[in-house]
């Protein structure tokens, strides 16, 4: 009789900036369980590198393992942020960036070549790595990573030859094996399984698991428990290697083995859950709104405490009512937790993309529709934009799942008319009052299975070990910026600093939240000028609430007209720190107030510079108000130039033209015209 088999689980590819209990450690050892086969899993996050291999040792020291897998999820992050530093740049014309990027060295291909040695070191218990990052360039990591075997996809069929395995019969008869005996490449048959038929959590996978959350606390964590309910897609997006690993067929888990899992979780009180799938209404919405109704069903006989809440990876598709169906469910989602690739039509049928985009502005505004009347049903306040902009905008309006999106504007196709487009539709359908960010996926990670041109190529570079080359190596994080923007910009870093501007200001209100309006006054105005203007503004009959509604700031600024001293309207330039957030509002709201009261002045100036009256510019988005700039000047020399020409050259006119740029976050310069000319 064969001893039951036992395996080691390990991952040395843990994101240290977004924890997460490996799935592969829960979906491996559902399928090895089938066979009769042990496994133990260990995930290598949190233990010093130096101390590897003495752990290693008294791991393989506790078993007799009879083989050793290795799961590779990721190549790495896939953002180029996480590889390349921001520039920091203070000038108030262009973006406004919090802080430089501290790049977090993220290489899980080469923590997992690390790994591999110290075990060649220590035993000679055979190796086998697979997981999605392995599967799609097999060949490559197979040669780089040298392992004994590799596991393409799916290991069920793996699992069910193991001692075949064991006993290296038969390997080509394997599906989704591969090997390199005697240095040459032996391959099974391709093969895409579907979802497991049974439950896949166990005690001692929960117990695995909160070995691996206790150790890894106070870490940037994703608490969720992953369960997969579909797994294939048929579509053909460019940049998406999902159907080349998972299959075209979509699959669908049944769903009363999906509530196994969910009732066996329960007694752990593990109820916020993220469903695994390509995209879970990728063939349309049926089986989500089957889900939808068997959740509701289940939480029906929960607390509220213990209901359950989800997200998952889904298309933009769903209808008003389907949306309100699946956020009664506990959906919690975001809108778009996959980037969409812009909003201009030809580039996403270029890119392959399943939507267009009508669908992606519908549903934004359907969903921004459902959170307004969730929070008028449930007698919360919904915060204005003022107040979130003053107060703390991450903590107000929770629930909210339209507060920010993503945006790809880093694919390969994407071109100046690209942006121009974008940024058109987007002001069209008021997305940048909308959300309160929107961040912008700035490069396309290249692999050789997109099969790029020499002119991509020419615009790569790889990240190694942290430092930069221009070159491509596919198993190292290789960024290409879109080739005809790089053409456009002649730099990253211009246009790095030009997607930070398109992100925090055309596509979201983001801009608004890093204002310094101090800093602006001071460094545009002497106070004393300031002063005299408040005096006369204080005269008029404007009313302070009209600029604002809120408490603390008609208070301050009821303060500041009571004891006009040029003392107290300095506080509007130099804040005391304990109160620079609110002083820091009022001051905008101030600047306002005093621009109000010249009201008249202001009329002839604006004119002059071609632009409507001062409260309707104050009303423009920013999309617009560039617009109006560009079709008059193409950069800023040009407008100052017309300005000091004028009769109107002074204080109060050069201060207007420096509060609306600041104020609309406009950078005037020949670069930018491009996007903003139609």
């Amino acid at each position: 009789m064969v001893p039951q088999r036992i395996i080691l689980l390990l991952n040395a590819s843990n994101l240290k900036t977004a924890l997460v209990y490996p799935y592969a450690f829960v979906q491996v050892s559902e399928i090895a369980d089938r066979y009769g086969i042990q496994t133990v899993p260990n995930d290598m996050y949190g233990i010093p590198g130096d101390q590897w291999e003495i752990y290693l040792q008294k791991l393989l020291q506790k078993k007799p393992f009879d083989m050793i897998l290795i799961t590779l999820r990721n190549t790495d992050a896939v953002d180029v942020n996480d590889y390349r530093e921001q520039p920091t740049n203070y000038n108030y014309y262009q973006p406004i960036v919090s802080r430089p990027y501290e790049s977090q060295s993220y290489y899980p291909i080469e923590s997992t070549k690390q790994l591999i040695q110290i075990l060649r070191k220590l035993t000679d218990i055979p190796i086998v790595i697979g997981g999605y990052a392995f599967s799609f360039m097999p060949e490559r990591l197979m040669k780089y990573l040298q392992p004994d075997y590799g596991v393409i996809g799916g290991p069920d069929a793996f699992f069910e030859h193991f001692e075949d395995v064991l006993e290296e019969q038969n390997l080509d008869q394997i599906a989704n094996l591969i090997s390199f005996p005697a240095g040459n490449l032996l391959k099974g048959p391709s093969k895409f399984f579907p979802p497991a038929f049974r439950q896949e959590y166990t005690e001692a996978i929960i117990a695995n698991r909160h070995a691996f959350y206790s150790r890894v606390s106070g870490k940037s964590v994703d608490l969720s428990v992953s369960i997969e309910v579909s797994r294939g897609c048929p579509k053909h997006c460019s940049m998406c290697s999902e159907p080349s690993v998972k299959g075209r067929k979509v699959h669908y888990r049944d769903l009363d083995v999906i509530e196994e899992e969910i009732s066996f979780l329960r007694k752990y009180q593990l109820n916020h859950l993220f469903f695994i799938c390509s995209e879970i209404n990728t063939e349309g919405n049926e089986f989500v709104m089957k889900l939808a109704d068997r959740i509701l069903e289940i939480n029906k006989g929960r607390e509220d405490y213990e209901k359950i809440s989800w997200h998952t990876l889904h298309l933009m598709t769903f209808s008003m009512d389907e949306l309100k169906h699946i956020r009664k469910a506990g959906f919690r989602g975001d809108p778009n937790p996959l980037p969409v690739g812009s909003l201009d039509d030809h580039h996403l049928a270029a890119t392959k993309a399943p939507l267009k985009s009508d669908d992606i502005i519908n549903f934004f505004n359907q969903a921004n529709k459902v959170m307004k009347e969730e929070f008028s049903r449930n007698r919360k306040k919904f915060f204005s934009s003022e107040e979130r902009i003053l107060r703390d905008h991450q903590s107000l309006n929770p629930g909210n799942f339209v507060n920010s999106w993503n945006i790809f504007l880093g694919h390969i196709e994407t071109t100046p008319e690209t942006i121009s487009v974008t940024l058109k539709r987007a002001d069209d359908a008021g997305l940048n009052r909308l959300f309160d960010s929107c961040y912008v996926n700035k490069a396309t990670r290249i692999y050789d299975f997109m099969q790029p041109t020499e002119e991509v190529l020419k615009h790569t570079w790889s990240s190694v070990n942290g430092v930069i080359k221009n070159s491509y190596n596919e198993l190292w994080p290789s960024f290409t910026y879109p080739p005809a923007l790089l053409r456009h910009f002649g730099s990253v870093e211009v246009l790095d600093e030009f997607f930070v501007l398109v992100g925090d200001t055309y596509l979201s209100r983001k801009h608004l939240f890093k204002k310094d309006w101090n800093w602006f006054l001071a460094t545009n105005l002497d106070p004393k000028v300031f002063f005299s203007w408040w005096i006369s503004a204080i005269k008029s009959e404007l009313a302070f609430n009209s600029f604002t509604e809120i408490p603390e700031v008609l208070k301050f600024l009821t303060f500041l007209r009571n004891n006009p001293s040029i003392d107290n309207i300095k506080l509007l330039f130099n804040p005391t720190p304990g109160r620079k957030k609110l002083i820091n509002f009022t001051t905008n709201i101030a600047i306002q107030f005093v621009l109000f009261s010249q009201e008249k002045k202001l009329v002839p100036i604006m004119q002059h510079l071609g632009l409507p009256p001062f409260k309707t510019t104050l009303n423009l988005s920013p999309y617009k108000f560039a617009v109006k700039l560009f079709e008059h000047y193409s950069n800023k020399d040009e407008l100052f130039s017309i300005l000091n020409d004028s009769s109107f050259n002074g204080p109060l006119s050069s201060f207007l033209v420096e509060y609306l740029l600041y104020l609309k976050n406009t950078p005037l310069s020949d670069e930018f015209q491009i996007f903003f000319s139609h």
